[in-house]
C-alpha cells in the first residue's frame, strides 16, 4: 500500500512541475522588448512616394482558389472538349476580323461617297466658271474653191445578150445501114438470130463504137452487126449520148 502512494505522489509531483516550466515559457515568449525610438525621416510629397515593399495587389485567398478551381476543370477536360473550346475561340477570333474588315469596308465606301458628293457639289461651280469665259472671236472661212463641172459622157449601148444554143438530146436517124446475113451461119445451117449491141454517138451524129451486149446464137452475127452499126448517122446533138440498138437475122427460102 505504501508503494502505491509513493508512486502516485511522485507523478503528481512531475506534471505539476511540466505545467510550471510550460506556463513561465509561454509567459516569456509574449513579453517582447520595445523597440528603440527611431528618428522620423520627412515626409515625402504622395506624388513622389517611394516604394514600401509591400505587394501592391496582393493575390486573394479567394482568387486563388478561383485559378485552382479553374486548373482542376482543365485537367478533367476531355480532347474533344478542348478542340470544341478551341474550335470555338478560333471562330469568335475569324468573325471579329470579318467585321473588323467589313467596318473598314464601309468607312472607305462612306470616304468615297463623301468625296463624290463633293464633287458633284464643286461642279456647278466648273460650269459657270466656263459659261463666264470669253466666246472665241469668229474666224472668216476661206472662200470654197469653184467645182468644175465634170462632162457626162453617154454610155455605149449595151448588146443585146445572145440567146443560148437550145439543148438537143434527142436522137434522130439520118441513114442507117442494115447487116448481111453471114456466109458461115448458112453454112452452119442457122436461119435466124437476134443480137444487142450498144452504140456511142459523138456530138456530130457519127458513131464512135458498137459493143455487142447479146447475141443468139453468140458469135455467128457479131461481126456483120459492128460493120453496119458503125456507119449509122444522126442529127448532131449537144453531148455525147449512148442508145441500144438490136437486130433481127431470118434467112429467106
Amino acid at each position: 500500500m505504501k508503494t502505491v502512494v509513493t508512486k502516485t505522489t511522485g507523478k503528481l509531483s512531475f506534471l505539476t512541475f511540466s505545467l510550471a516550466s510550460s506556463a513561465l515559457l509561454i509567459t516569456a515568449c509574449q513579453k517582447t522588448p520595445e523597440p528603440a525610438p527611431v528618428a522620423s525621416a520627412p515626409e515625402a510629397p504622395s506624388s513622389t512616394a517611394m516604394p514600401t515593399g509591400l505587394v501592391k495587389n496582393p493575390v486573394k485567398h479567394a482568387d486563388t482558389a478561383d485559378v485552382t478551381k479553374w486548373m482542376d476543370m482543365a485537367s478533367n477536360k476531355s480532347a474533344a472538349q478542348i478542340a470544341k473550346e478551341e474550335k470555338l475561340a478560333k471562330e469568335a477570333k475569324e468573325a471579329k476580323e470579318a467585321k473588323e474588315a467589313k467596318d473598314a469596308k464601309d468607312a472607305k465606301a462612306a470616304a468615297e461617297a463623301k468625296a463624290l458628293a463633293a464633287k458633284v457639289k464643286d461642279a456647278p461651280k466648273a460650269a459657270s466658271a466656263t459659261a463666264t469665259a470669253p466666246a472665241p472671236v469668229p474666224v472668216a472661212a476661206a472662200p470654197k474653191p469653184v467645182e468644175t463641172p465634170t462632162p457626162v459622157v453617154a454610155a455605149a449601148p449595151k448588146p443585146a445578150p445572145v440567146a443560148a444554143p437550145v439543148e438537143n438530146l434527142t436522137l434522130k436517124v439520118v441513114s442507117s445501114v442494115q447487116p448481111k446475113y453471114p456466109s458461115t451461119a448458112v453454112r452452119a445451117g442457122i436461119t435466124s438470130g437476134v443480137v444487142s449491141a450498144r452504140v456511142h454517138i459523138d456530138t456530130d451524129g457519127k458513131v464512135s463504137q458498137v459493143e455487142i451486149v447479146k447475141a443468139n446464137p453468140p458469135k455467128h452475127f457479131d461481126r456483120e452487126v459492128i460493120a453496119a452499126a458503125s456507119q449509122w448517122k444522126y442529127a448532131p446533138i449537144s453531148k455525147p449520148l449512148t442508145t441500144l440498138l438490136e437486130f433481127n437475122f431470118k434467112l429467106d427460102n
